[in-house]
């Protein structure tokens, strides 16, 4: 199935049989989408999200849950469905996303930033995520890796 017919801006079938579970997500997955839409932004900062333990620590094969493009844009899967969230409010400690069509928000509120890179281009950081699905409220914890360029 090609990519495209797979990312519902609408409401997919999943999302109306009541499945909200994340699914895994990897970069080229986003990345492919993100660049067919062809937007200006370049898709070059990353950031993938993982679940975490309360301490922040991720298990060495925890599945990757939220993939930010150019901080404008999310990815997510669920239902096997890729999703696209397009960036709302956003500031230094906090980003909101929304796909109307599907239904779905997910607030990202930045606790920690850490790990920085040598040229400080990249780091790791700890969120806490407030994810809106078909009137369904999750709060994860999440442990963002390799943030940046």
């Amino acid at each position: 199935m090609a990519l495209g017919s797979i990312l519902a801006l609408n409401l997919p079938a999943a999302w109306a049989a009541g499945d909200s579970r994340l699914g895994q997500i990897g970069y080229r997955e986003a990345l492919s989408w993100f660049h067919s839409q062809q937007y200006d932004s370049r898709g070059s900062w990353l950031c993938g999200y993982s679940l975490a333990r309360e301490d922040y620590s991720v298990p060495a094969k925890a599945p990757r849950l939220l993939v930010e493009v150019d901080e404008r844009y999310l990815y997510l899967k669920s239902g096997g469905q890729l999703l696209e969230l397009t960036g709302g409010a956003q500031g230094p400690e906090r980003s909101e996303y929304q796909n109307a069509g599907a239904h779905i928000r997910v607030t990202l509120n930045i606790l920690k930033r850490n790990n920085f890179s040598e040229y400080q281009e990249s780091h790791d950081r700890q969120v806490l995520a407030k994810i809106e699905m078909n009137d369904q409220v999750e709060t994860l914890t999440l442990k963002g890796q390799s943030c940046g360029t």
